[in-house]
């Protein structure tokens, strides 16, 4: 059996050793994450909103965060009526912190590691 592999840069990536990644952000919290503690760059994939606590009502929106170095953005609006989860696309190779706006439920974020051998990064040509 033939397999053809275009010849696009990215496609490197694919030959990587990966696995499963992920981490909760509880309510009034954040969780910070360094990538190069494990020699890989996290490919975020989704934010999904947990269960919430019995005795507090639903929230009408809950904003994701996502920090790198100064800089602090959104990365999108969870509803559980509406917008349970969201799908991301984010390659971190860097430092970070996620959080989120919640005062009910903690948000559950997830994706995979994609490792590399030390100094060399496989985007970096």
């Amino acid at each position: 059996m033939k397999v053809f592999y275009p010849t696009f840069p990215l496609l490197h990536s694919i030959f990587l050793p990966m696995e499963f990644w992920g981490a909760e952000v509880k309510v009034g919290e954040s969780v910070k994450v360094d990538p190069t503690e494990f020699e890989a760059c996290i490919h975020l994939s989704q934010a999904a909103l947990g269960e919430a606590k019995k005795d507090k009502p639903n929230e009408p929106a809950v904003v994701v965060y996502l920090k790198v170095g100064e800089q602090k953005f959104v990365l999108g609006t969870l509803s559980r009526e509406k917008i349970p989860q969201i799908s991301l696309e984010l390659v971190l190779e860097k430092e970070f912190e996620l959080s989120h706006s919640s005062k009910s439920a903690s948000v559950h974020f997830c994706g995979y590691k994609a490792y590399y051998s030390g100094d060399e990064y496989p985007w970096h040509y």
